[in-house]
C-alpha cells in the first residue's frame, strides 16, 4: 500500500500544478510551497504494516518554550482547528495532520489535508504577526 499512497500523492502534486521530481527531498517526502512564505512539507512513510500521510507546515518561532501561556494558547487554538493541530518542534510552532491511510485514501482527501494545513499556517502567521 506504501507504493498506492506515494502514487496518489504525486499524482496530487501534478493536479496541484507540482512536479513531483522537483518537490522530492527523500523517498515520501516532498516540499511544496503555496507562495514564498507558506512552506508544506509531505511525508509517507510505513510503520507496523501501516502507511502514515503527514503534511506540517512551520507557523512562527517559538521564542520561549518555557513560556506556559503560548503552550496554553496553543491548544486553546488546537480547539476550533479542523483535522489538524498545532506542535512544537525544536524552537518552531508548526501545523500538522496525520493521517492513517487506507484503500479508500485518494487524491480528493490529499488536497483538502494539504490545502487545510496550507491555509492554517498562513491564517495563524499573519495573525501572530509582530507589527514593524
Amino acid at each position: 500500500m506504501y507504493q498506492q499512497i506515494i502514487a496518489t500523492i504525486e499524482s496530487t502534486l501534478k493536479t496541484l500544478g507540482i512536479n513531483p521530481s522537483e518537490a522530492k527531498v527523500n523517498e515520501g517526502q516532498y516540499n511544496i510551497s503555496k507562495d514564498k512564505s507558506t512552506e508544506v512539507l509531505l511525508d509517507i512513510w510505513e510503520e507496523n504494516e501501516r502507511v502514515f500521510f503527514q503534511a506540517l507546515s512551520p507557523v512562527t518561532k517559538l521564542k520561549n518554550p518555557n513560556n506556559a501561556d503560548v503552550l496554553k494558547m496553543l491548544l486553546e487554538e488546537n480547539h476550533g482547528l479542523v483535522e489538524a493541530s498545532f506542535a512544537v518542534a525544536k524552537d518552531d510552532i508548526i501545523i500538522k495532520e496525520t493521517i492513517e491511510c487506507s484503500a479508500f485514501f485518494n487524491q480528493e482527501r490529499a488536497i483538502a489535508t494539504i490545502s487545510r494545513i496550507a491555509y492554517y499556517s498562513e491564517t495563524f502567521r499573519n495573525k501572530w504577526a509582530m507589527p514593524s
